[in-house]
């Protein structure tokens, strides 16, 4: 199972929200470059990077920072946050990220994620599938899609993408426990070639066993790693 640590930028700093709230901030580590090589150095195979100032603005706030980041890594690093036009998309992918995290885009503006899968294809994109209280969230988790689950599914497997990202949003930064039914649900919409990660409320290597139990193939870890009262190679040997 694939157990990707994650590093959300605001102003440059690793931080993390408690539920999605801008409000509710903690700093973890100034220098998110040192962040990444830190996880790395520990054994976890893919760096998830996320720009919470550009989900909220629309426009990558944080670029320079995750540039330093990917050039730094010898792992796969997948970005997400503000990534709204075809010129996001290049940037990043100039830069050497390896995916490329769709949110607001793949719910609002589904014709342009079609015209980057003519030409990329579909496994460099991973769309991310943000629930609160069971409806889909949008612009940095601030607004509600009126797009049903089941109709984002539906595209994301005609895009052909293989990889899927749900965060329960109430759960997230809460070091509770995942959103067992929402995930049981999802896996039930998405077909055998998809691959389900999780994420929102997984703060102990015990989750990261019942997800896999579950058929869930990957977890992301964010506030957990930070704060848990565990390795993280623990966390690496339950999956």
């Amino acid at each position: 199972m694939l157990i990707i640590p994650a590093i959300d930028l605001m102003d440059g700093e690793c931080v993390r929200l408690y539920k999605g709230d801008y409000q509710q901030r903690t700093t973890y580590a100034p220098d998110p470059v040192e962040q990444a090589l830190r996880f790395e150095e520990t054994g976890f195979r893919r760096i998830h990077v996320i720009d919470l100032d550009g989900a909220r603005a629309g426009s990558g706030q944080n670029r320079q920072a995750i540039r330093r980041v990917i050039e730094a890594c010898r792992v796969p690093v997948q970005v997400g946050g503000g990534i709204r036009g075809i010129r996001d998309v290049e940037e990043l992918f100039e830069w050497g990220a390896q995916y490329l995290i769709l949110g607001t885009i793949a719910l609002e503006r589904p014709g342009e994620v079609d015209q980057w899968v003519k030409r990329y294809g579909g496994e460099p994109f991973i769309v991310s599938l943000d629930l609160r209280k069971g409806r889909l969230q949008t612009e940095g988790w601030l607004e509600e899609s009126n797009r049903s689950l089941e109709d984002a599914v539906s595209a994301i497997a005609r895009w052909g993408m293989r990889e899927v990202i749900c965060t329960d949003v109430d759960r997230d930064g809460t070091l509770e426990q995942p959103n067992w039914t929402t995930y049981n649900h999802l896996l039930d919409l998405l077909s055998d070639e998809q691959s389900l990660i999780a994420a929102g409320g997984v703060s102990a290597p015990e989750h990261i066993q019942e997800l896999k139990e579950l058929g869930v193939d990957g977890a992301v870890v964010g506030r957990a790693l930070y704060e848990g009262d565990f390795s993280w190679e623990e966390l690496l040997g339950a999956g």
